[in-house]
């Protein structure tokens, strides 16, 4: 289970290291003086899309520390983690729900939603298996394939990620 967490870890530092570039993100959509119609959204900038992919990176950093320090055994720290680690799967849900990327790097784009919404699956996952025995719901076995379930899901979430950036060319 370490390995698998320290692969993750590794994984993540990629993460951070291949989002290098930013700016900042404007908002897009129809001008006021057009008459009403349903469009797309203008396709995102370079700039602003690599700005979210460093937010990306960031918060993969934070949940891979938070769940570095998740334990289960103090029983008060460990709801107050779990909740801590249950709110970061907001930020991979709202990466996956850019619907807008720049056109060229829609492809990969896609791997990386795929694989944020997975990362937020697995983190909520865990919560509620961390919760399950808290709460003598699940016993110590279950939780521990639980965790290795989750933790194969979790590299599984960063291989997809990782894919997706090195489609990108930043």
């Amino acid at each position: 289970m370490k390995q698998r967490i320290l692969t993750l870890a590794a994984l993540a530092c990629m993460l951070l290291t291949l989002a290098a570039c930013g700016g900042g993100q404007q908002a897009a959509g129809p001008d006021a003086a057009e008459p009403a119609q349903t469009t797309a959204p203008a396709a995102m900038s370079k700039e602003d899309y690599q700005t979210e992919v460093e937010n990306l990176s960031a918060d993969i950093a934070d949940a891979m520390t938070a769940m570095g320090s998740l334990s289960i055994t103090d029983e008060e720290s460990a709801r107050t983690g779990v909740d801590t680690l249950r709110s970061m799967a907001q930020p991979f849900r709202d990466f996956a729900a850019i619907p807008n990327p720049p056109e060229e790097w829609a492809e990969g784009h896609g791997k990386i939603a795929e694989g944020c919404t997975l990362f937020a699956d697995s983190l909520e996952g865990l919560c509620d298996s961390a919760i399950g025995v808290l709460d003598g719901e699940m016993d110590q076995g279950a939780y521990a394939a639980a965790i290795t379930d989750y933790s194969t899901s979790l590299t599984d979430a960063a291989t997809l990620i990782t894919e997706g950036l090195g489609m990108l060319e930043m």
